[in-house]
């Protein structure tokens, strides 16, 4: 019998068609792709698992509740270059790319042996039975059985004529098991497909006391259930992760969907599938860089059962800084080296914002390479990781009307080839990708779409379509928030963007598709002086904290002066040490707002309220805890979180980072100018930092409009309804 269907069958392509010996391939995985329409089946085209050396990803990987996994090797050969067949071997009459035999049984059978492990390991399934099968699309049945009898019984063959879904499907069925098993119910069918993918893999959270009773309602133990719940298995997360596009490719996702993740992923991926190849992460905040290089080494060894480290690939794949300095390696500064010229520094740029110093230093790099004629082409894939905060609306920072460090990153990638191994269709492609959050930017109003970056040439860059060949997207939406709850990420993006503000919103979407786009369900009109709904579907935001508990999960008081504000504060950090049974570092978090000097300012008298009742503090960039703004050399530019401290941070360094109770204070830094876009987006960044919690705080607000406003959206609840007026600030997808 057949399951209810769960979902219907999902068939990955990892990396575009068009390779030599390709064609058989595509016929074949199509041919399962028809067999299974409707029904229950998870499908690869070149799944991305190398275990040894000797053995190969797979042509094209199934997984079925009822037959387990089944590999199929495929083996485009014509009937007259096989000479002889003995058991599993195959003698040929002439070369096939360079080889005189095959053994295409023993190599499908190896092949699903090592996937069976790994699915057995990382699933706990020891009944999950696996099958290898020879496809030979070129070659029918009958003229094999007239050519070398009814050898079929050591060799489980598929052939030309079986490739429609009715007889595709029983071939399978009638494979023999290389691993014996059984049927997998509902939830050993769960189990499997995270197995195979993203989400069974993540690095689990350790979290203390996983054992508290189900009826506690301390802090501690509701993150330990939390911990504990398995994302379903989410077909995006595994396209973005495991699938390598032929050319650009732009990934725009919500706060908390698990961009670095999969960014860290696919390069780890894009590594083994191409060991050759030179692969640059990139990313802008330095307290990411710890962060970035676990998922990385985590991913290469999970992939290789530990045998692929960062340390062993790390002269192929780098992680760089966007800038980086003497002591660390940066993306900028290797391609300063690579053409000659001496860096730009911090020092020797025109006095701005960070982001506005780097593109100063691109746009003079860009500058010294046209003048010199010097090829910048280094890398063979290079990923962006919070792209948003890499681009400026400042004309002067521009390189001929493209934003400077975008065409620093393209200029510096090695076209893809354009031979009989790849065809995309396109007249040239580099394989730049990049991955941002438009409500995440703190320095510019601009959005990295391929059009702002790149101006008219754009539409050289991308190319025509929307696909590549194969059906790999340029373009993907991540509306699935992993992180932050609910309720907790609707408050980040009412409050972001202004959609209770009395004045009318500020910034955000201006039609339905957009906001389905981002995971929200929408009822009315965009159209002026018409109400719109929006509601936060479930699925969109699995982050279960909501269903353990029925505390408030967002709050917020405002104080008659800063002292006061500061007193609350340290009683309630105390409460959830003590009373919550949290850790200080990581379980909290404090974010200070504001323009210029405002943030600093804040941070040093919340260190100072800290230390004051004996809590231990760390700010970022310190080398040590408890201490002020330490300066070179007693710094660590990539330090974000010690050990038993509380993490007191601006919201420039706190994004990218996370923590399971965040307090956001000073919020009448944002209230003296509540219309301030830029100020929007830090309060958006700092909430939009919670696992779990978050308290807001601020001094001398009563009666000002930001402080109704809030009170507005924490009683809206899980459903936002405001009257829809155009923002001056449109978040629309226009690609």
């Amino acid at each position: 019998m057949r399951y209810p269907a769960i979902n219907v069958a999902e068939f990955i392509v990892t990396e575009a068609f068009g390779g030599a010996g390709e064609a058989g391939e595509v016929k074949v995985f199509e041919a399962v792709k028809a067999a299974y329409a409707g029904d229950e089946a998870l499908g690869f085209w070149k799944y991305p698992l190398v275990t040894r050396e000797t053995v190969r990803e797979p042509d094209i990987l199934v997984a079925d509740p009822e037959l387990g996994l089944v590999v199929i090797e495929v083996k485009s050969l014509p009937l007259d270059i096989i000479g002889a067949v003995t058991g599993y071997r195959w003698d040929l009459t002439r070369p096939y790319y360079g080889k005189t035999h095959l053994n295409p049984y023993e190599q499908a059978r190896k092949q699903a042996q090592a996937l069976g492990e790994v699915a057995v390991r990382k699933s706990g399934l020891t009944q999950l039975a696996t099958r290898a099968i020879v496809a030979v699309p070129l070659i029918t049945r009958e003229a094999w059985n007239e050519r070398f009898g009814t050898l079929l019984s050591d060799v489980p063959m598929l052939f030309a004529d079986q490739l429609t879904p009715a007889q595709l499907r029983r071939a399978l069925e009638l494979t023999p098991p290389v691993r014996y098993g059984e049927a997998l119910n509902d939830e050993d069918w769960l189990n499997l497909r995270r197995a195979l993918g993203t989400s069974g893999s993540v690095p689990k959270r350790q979290v203390r006391y996983l054992q508290a009773p189900l009826e506690s309602r301390r802090k501690i133990d509701l993150i330990a259930r939390t911990a504990r719940h398995l994302h379903a298995f989410d077909l995006q997360q595994e396209l973005i992760a495991k699938t390598i596009p032929p050319g650009p490719q732009r990934i725009r996702g919500i706060a908390g969907s698990g961009k670095t993740v999969l960014l860290a992923q696919k390069a780890a991926n894009m590594h083994l599938r191409h060991p050759d190849w030179n692969i640059a992460l990139v990313f802008f905040s330095r307290s990411l860089y710890d962060q970035i290089k676990f998922q990385v080494n985590h991913w290469l060894k999970q992939a290789t059962n530990g045998e692929v480290t960062l340390d062993s690939a790390q002269h192929r794949l780098r992680i760089l800084h966007a800038w980086g300095s003497k002591d660390q390696p940066g993306f900028y500064r290797s391609l300063a080296s690579q053409i000659g010229v001496e860096p730009l520094t911090v020092a020797n740029t025109p006095d701005a914002s960070p982001t506005a110093k780097l593109l100063f230093a691109c746009k003079a790099l860009l500058d010294d390479a046209k003048a010199t004629g010097q090829s910048l082409q280094i890398f063979d894939a290079v990923l962006i990781d919070e792209g948003q905060d890499l681009v400026h609306e400042k004309a002067e920072l521009s390189f001929e009307e493209k934003q400077a460090f975008y065409w620093m990153a393209y200029q510096s990638l090695r076209p893809v080839a354009r031979d009989a191994l790849l065809d995309t269709g396109e007249a040239e492609a580099r394989r730049l990708i990049w991955a941002y959050d438009e409500a995440q930017s703190l320095d510019t109003l601009t959005i990295p779409t391929a059009r702002a970056l790149f101006g008219d040439a754009g539409a050289q860059v991308f190319g025509a379509g929307a696909s590549y060949k194969g059906g790999i997207k340029k373009s993907e939406i991540m509306n699935r928030c992993y992180r932050t709850p609910g309720p907790v990420l609707l408050a980040a993006h009412a409050l972001g963007m202004g959609l209770l503000r009395e004045a009318g919103m500020l910034a955000g979407l201006t039609n339905k598709k957009d906001w389905t786009a981002i995971g929200y369900e929408v009822e009315g009109r965009f159209q002026s002086g018409s109400e719109v709904t929006l509601t936060r579907s479930a699925a969109n935001s699995p982050n279960p904290l909501v269903q353990f508990t029925d505390e408030p999960l967002v709050t917020f008081q405002h104080y008659p002066d800063r002292q006061a504000e500061l007193r609350a504060l340290v009683n309630s950090i105390q409460h959830d040490l003590t009373e919550g049974g949290l850790q200080p570092s990581r379980h909290l978090l404090v974010v200070t707002p504001g323009l210029e000097w405002q943030p600093y300012n804040l941070q040093r008298e919340v260190f100072q309220a800290l230390r004051k009742a004996g809590i231990s503090v760390y700010l970022p960039g310190n080398k040590d805890v408890n201490v002020p703004k330490q300066k070179w050399p007693n710094t660590d530019p990539n330090g974000f979180w010690r050990d038993g401290a509380v993490t007191v941070s601006p919201v420039m360094q706190a994004k990218g980072n996370e923590a399971d109770v965040v307090y956001v204070v000073g919020l009448d830094h944002i209230a003296a100018q509540e219309d301030s876009i830029k100020l929007r987006n830090q309060l958006f960044v700092g909430i939009s930092r919670s696992r779990g919690w978050v308290h807001l705080s601020g001094a001398g607000m009563a009666g000002l409009p930001l402080t109704g406003e809030i009170k507005r959206v924490i009683t809206a609840g899980d459903t936002l309804r405001f009257t829809y007026r155009q923002p001056r600030r449109q978040l629309d997808d226009v690609e």
